[in-house]
């Protein structure tokens, strides 16, 4: 949805905090049932395969994040890939305008660890064996 919809939404649900995902292109989702699985179910590959690129001691959070470039939000914490698009930032000044956002929420984005593990995930990932028929 549009990030005026999320607002029009819950913006008068005084006790629903701001709580979504932020897509590339600008567009928000509801994280349901998590930020975690809703980000795994964006990322578009087997639970199992996404696990087993994550390095051991990374965050699945920021992980995910940087994997499918989207942003995850609550209403004092986004959480952010390393470089997000226009389009995130300008929904996320839409959400902090509306009141979804505290007036001082940490920023935090991935850093160039996930940075790197998700570029060597993605470079695989088209390497991938064709099931056998």
């Amino acid at each position: 949805m549009k990030p005026i919809e999320f607002i029009d939404l819950h913006q008068r649900d005084e006790e629903e905090t701001c709580e979504c995902i932020i897509l590339p292109d600008g567009r928000v989702e509801e994280p349901a049932p998590s930020h975690i699985n809703k980000l795994m179910e964006l990322a578009g590959e087997d639970t199992a395969w996404l696990h087993g690129q994550m390095e051991k001691g990374m965050e699945p959070l920021y992980w995910l994040v940087q994997f499918t470039g989207c942003m995850a939000v609550w209403q004092s914490r986004v959480v952010s890939p390393a470089e997000p698009t226009m389009q995130q930032v300008e929904t996320l000044e839409d959400l902090r305008n509306g009141a979804m956002l505290g007036v001082k929420y940490l920023l935090e984005k991935a850093n160039d660890s996930y940075v790197e593990s998700v570029r060597r995930a993605k470079s695989l990932q088209g390497q991938q064996a064709a099931p056998v028929t």
